[in-house]
């Protein structure tokens, strides 16, 4: 699918970036505990060298500083590289987390906008037609108004009775002016005046969803051979 793999894309550059962050600190370690060990030495061979001298010359304590304050320094960026790590890898998980979301909300607006198009019933055609339309917007919403009265009469008087199923549902990629595709697989039991009971009919769908009106709605319907 065209989302899942912009954002394998998106995560996999954010732990390239982790890792490259996580080996510069690794380094940054290696290079303060070479710094400690040559502190320690040289206050070692410092205390050696005069026992009796009480205290370090100068020079000696301004080399001693210099050390000291690089190893500092390594220190804060071995922390930083950490938290630059962290943060790679928080904002990763919410961007994934945000899209999953996402993406379920699409899906669960589709199937049920779906369910309700196949599944029309004579007892209340009027509120069939009623609830594809409270689905509907743009392209679809002009065809199937275009017809609506001729549906509401078909179902009325072949006394269909149909309930849907969906089988299943994924999304197939996300479009310049903002709709998602869908494909969705269903089926439909259908009873009606010419003998039908229970005759299950297959379908299989290609969607496209839309925001609108604070929700999501199919803009596009079509018929997957």
């Amino acid at each position: 699918m065209l989302r899942r793999k912009a954002r394998s894309a998106s995560n996999d550059a954010a732990v390239r970036a982790a890792l490259e962050a996580r080996q510069a600190a690794l380094a940054a370690v290696e290079a303060a505990d070479a710094a400690e060990t040559a502190v320690a030495s040289a206050e070692m061979e410092s205390e050696g060298a005069d026992e009796n001298t009480a205290a370090a010359s100068p020079a000696d304590r301004k080399r001693l500083s210099r050390r000291s304050v690089l190893a500092a320094m390594l220190s804060g960026l071995v922390l930083a590289g950490l938290l630059t790590t962290a943060g790679l890898f928080e904002n990763a998980h919410r961007t994934s987390l945000e899209e999953s979301d996402q993406d379920l909300i699409v899906l669960g607006s589709a199937r049920q906008a779906v369910i309700n198009l196949i599944s029309p019933n004579a007892q209340d055609a009027a509120a069939s037609a009623d609830r594809i339309v409270n689905d509907a917007t743009g392209d679809w919403l002009s065809e199937f108004q275009s017809t609506k009265d001729e549906f509401v009469s078909a179902i009325a008087q072949s006394k269909t009775e149909s309930n849907g199923e969906i089988l299943g549902a994924g999304l197939e990629g996300r479009n310049d002016d903002g709709s998602a595709t869908i494909l969705v697989a269903a089926v439909s039991k259908v009873t009606n005046a010419a003998g039908a009971q229970d005759e299950p009919r297959t379908w299989r769908l290609r969607v496209e969803v839309v925001a609108a009106d604070g929700t999501y709605k199919l803009s596009k319907v079509e018929v997957v051979p």
